[in-house]
């Protein structure tokens, strides 16, 4: 199986073609090297230890922002009709529309550049609708026309350049 191998002061092992198990690969060699070195440029590959914890060297957030993409955040739940989307929480979340008193408009923030976010909005007894701020464009100008069904669930997918998001999406998930 091909392998490229970088060497940053501890060896990485990444598979470039000939696998279907790329992802065990990385784990059990890569990450399991990474997660073993304290990110000091000393190279010794000792674990990060709790001094990096006291001199906010590695902060529990940077940590979570870094696992953003392996959870869900909690569902997110707008009791009148706006909602702010952090993704500081996480680079895919999920919105329920049920709670909304009316037609919801998002404002999304702490973005990074080159990010892929994505937003599961989820429809309630009454379709909703997400007003989407001026920084989100479409494809062709046109924003989604989400579901209407009760429960329906529509997956927006947000990417952004370091100005504006470029979205598409995918329409009822039932």
């Amino acid at each position: 199986m091909p392998f490229t191998t970088l060497s940053l002061g501890l060896t990485l092992t990444i598979p470039t073609s000939g696998t279907r198990s790329w992802g065990t690969t990385m784990f059990n060699t890569t990450w399991t090297k990474i997660s073993n070195h304290d990110h000091t440029a000393s190279g010794n590959g000792a674990q990060i230890g709790t001094t990096a914890l006291v001199t906010n060297a590695v902060t529990s957030a940077k940590l979570a922002k870094n696992w953003g993409f392996y959870r869900y955040t909690s569902t997110s739940t707008p009791t009148g009709s706006t909602q702010t989307i952090n993704w500081n929480n996480g680079l895919v979340q999920k919105m329920t529309l049920a709670s909304a008193s009316g037609d919801v408009t998002v404002t999304l923030s702490n973005p990074e550049d080159a990010a892929i976010y994505v937003l599961y909005l989820i429809q309630g007894a009454t379709a909703r609708d997400v007003i989407w701020p001026a920084s989100v464009k479409w494809p062709q100008g046109q924003k989604p026309i989400l579901s209407t069904t009760n429960t329906a669930i529509d997956k927006i997918t947000l990417t952004y350049d370091g100005t504006s998001y470029y979205g598409d999406w995918n329409l009822d998930y039932q």
